[in-house]
């Protein structure tokens, strides 16, 4: 008997769990995400029966309105939180070399999929749990039965498992964290996409047939109508319970609810299949730098194409080979990495150079141009991304790198100091910044010369065309002057605190995306909308908005606090750019754990008496080595 229940005790499941539990960031995340949930949905709440007047009881018989504000943000919760907290459940044991022994336990595949699935959703089941207090408020007000809060519950079920599922399979076939992470979010919404074209346009006659006689009269004759066919919806896991709930005048039953999911459990379990499939096939892939391999096909077609009758092989630019005879550090930064090199970063230019310039010359109406939708701002944003990505994964290296070669140890055993080190080290993401230059540069010269063009109007000065285009300008120097540094300073602060670049580089993108949204998100949330109208306010935004660098980028000069705004907001960015390089070059030191050789009693020590191995271990420190270096011999050897 005592071997039925370590037979089906689900060890993997149990050891992911305690090992959450004893995570800080467990109780943390948790505490914000209830924050928002009860912050978000109550202020959502007040928005809507704010209007109401009288006694008390005209809010009776609102619940259904807090229902559905709960219910959106639940789904939200899941689509964004459940792919970061899942992307990672099999790429962290191939990056800690770990899963080779995983497989070798007698854990079959199947098992080690489910449990490393299952060992997300008990924390997402947490997450959605502390909901249960806000649906009593919504039912107690009424206009809720039980039946809906069931449907929400079962709904929600099925859409974790599908999203849960999805981020598994990307776990399983990419090797690192970052790779799975940007693959679940940017194939997330093909997931969701292409199932629903099947469903409305292939599988719709199957549907039909089979669904008649599992599904009631009203639901079938809604779902699979003769005018407006939705089995799309099927794909959707909100749609089957907003669009069944309230389309179809709320004769949606359970039961109904179940049937309408047998999509997205199909969906599901073919992701998990091929999860399956894929883990022991991707369990060892062998790193690969896609990136080098893109620029070394590049130059394979270039020699080719240059080596004809006109150019015959001409090289403009060659890469020097000489050993350096200052600055090491700078040198192998510029000289033996990929994004270093003169020759690799003309090759990245051209790449980000040449779709700008296509997305500039676009033809555009003057109405796209007036409402920034015109294909140059499109650039615009994506530019951005880009550039902020590109930053974060290069800053964020420098050191992570150092410590997947296990070179970490011989670059603190250079007699330099910590300072120098910090400073020659950034000398290849001082090269990508100067190369991001161009395309920013021809952007918002294309962006100024249309605002001129088309002379956007504006309710503060007369002459707009001159307005906008010096606003437009100012705002292009200061944000990429300031925003590029920034941001490789504190991907290189996250790459020193976090053990590895996978871990520094989720960080780094979650902060910058957090910026750019959260003020905005803050100030509809937090400023009610009769004070978000006060005289100045440029366009009525709030001040608080002024914060995110997503508000700036996009704003007009409607007033003379839109200059003064755009004035301070890049003055606090600057504060906060020195005060980022001046904490990574004072904690470098501390993080890596190197010691400079500072000591409180420095008079005391001897410095010429010292052997000869003494005063070279002192010398490898730095400071104090630069002291004696003075004291030593010529004459002597090692």
């Amino acid at each position: 008997m005592s071997a039925f229940p370590t037979q089906f005790g689900l060890p993997l499941l149990t050891k992911e769990l305690i090992e959450q539990s004893a995570r800080k960031r467990t109780y943390i995340l948790r505490v914000i995400y209830a924050i928002a949930l009860y912050g978000t949905t109550l202020w959502a709440f007040y928005q809507q029966l704010g209007s109401l007047n009288g006694s008390g009881l005209s809010i009776l018989g609102q619940g259904r309105q807090l229902f559905v504000s709960l219910a959106w943000f639940e789904f939200a919760g899941i689509y964004v939180f459940l792919p970061a907290m899942t992307c990672s459940v099999l790429t962290a044991e191939k990056e800690r070399d770990t899963l080779g022994l995983l497989l070798l336990t007698k854990l079959g595949p199947w098992t080690i999929v489910f449990e490393k699935l299952f060992s997300r959703l008990v924390p997402m089941a947490s997450f959605v749990l502390l909901s249960l207090p806000l649906l009593a408020v919504a039912y107690s007000l009424g206009g809720l039965e039980f039946v809906d809060i069931a449907q929400l519950m079962w709904v929600l079920a099925v859409t974790a498992l599908q999203v849960g599922s999805f981020a598994v399979l990307c776990s399983a076939w990419f090797r690192t964290t970052a790779a799975a992470f940007l693959a679940t979010y940017l194939l997330g919404t093909v997931t969701i996409s292409v199932p629903a074209l099947v469903y409305q346009f292939l599988l719709r006659p199957g549907f039909e047939f089979w669904f008649q006689f599992l599904l009631s009269a009203p639901a079938h004759q809604w779902l699979f109508s003769s005018n407006h066919p939705r089995p799309i919806i099927m794909a959707f896991g909100p749609s089957i319970l907003t669009g069944g709930e309230f389309s179809m005048n709320r004769t949606q039953t359970f039961l109904d609810c179940v049937v309408m999911t047998i999509p997205l459990f199909g969906t599901s379990l073919l992701y998990l299949a091929l999860a399956r499939v894929v883990l022991w096939r991707r369990a060892f892939v062998e790193p690969k730098n896609v990136l080098l391999k893109l620029f070394k096909s590049l130059d394979g077609f270039l020699h080719q194409a240059n080596h004809n009758r006109l150019t015959r092989g001409i090289v403009l630019i060659r890469e020097s080979v000489a050993l350096p005879g200052y600055d090491p550090i700078s040198w192998r930064e510029t000289s033996k990495r990929s994004l270093g090199t003169t020759r690799y970063l003309v090759r990245f230019l051209l790449l980000i150079e040449v779709p700008v310039m296509v997305m500039a010359f676009w033809p555009a109406s003057e109405s796209a141009i007036r409402s920034g939708f015109a294909p140059a701002y499109v650039a615009g944003w994506c530019l951005w991304v880009v550039a902020a990505l590109v930053l974060s994964i290069q800053a964020t290296g420098l050191i992570g790198v150092e410590r997947s070669h296990q070179s970490l140890d011989v670059l603190l055993t250079t007699p330099i100091e910590s300072d120098e080190i910090v400073r020659q080290k950034f000398a290849g993401v001082w090269r990508m910044i100067h190369v991001l230059w161009v395309p920013f540069a021809t952007l918002y010269l294309f962006q100024a010369w249309w605002e001129a063009w088309i002379g956007l109007p504006t309710t503060y000065w007369q002459r707009s065309a001159e307005v906008s285009v010096m606003f437009t300008v100012l705002r292009a120097v200061l944000a990429v002057g300031l925003y590029l540094p920034t941001i490789a300073w504190f991907g290189f602060y996250q790459g020193l605190r976090c053990r590895s670049q996978t871990h520094a580089i989720l960080v780094t993108m979650t902060v910058i995306t957090l910026a750019c949204v959260a003020p905005p998100l803050l100030s509809w949330l937090l400023i009610p909308p009769q004070i978000q109208l006060y005289p100045g306010y440029p366009q009525a935004i709030p001040l608080l908005s002024w914060l995110s660098p997503a508000v700036v980028l996009s704003a007009l000069p409607t007033s003379e606090e839109s200059w003064v705004l755009v004035v301070i907001h890049f003055g606090g960015v600057a504060v906060l750019y020195l005060w980022l390089a001046a904490v990574a070059k004072r904690s470098f030191a501390k993080r890596v754990g190197r010691n400079d050789g500072v000591f409180n009693d420095e008079l005391e020590l001897p410095v010429a008496p010292l052997p000869l191995e003494d005063r070279l271990a002192l010398l490898r420190r730095g400071k104090i080595g630069m002291r004696v270096r003075n004291d030593l011999d010529p004459t002597d050897s090692i």
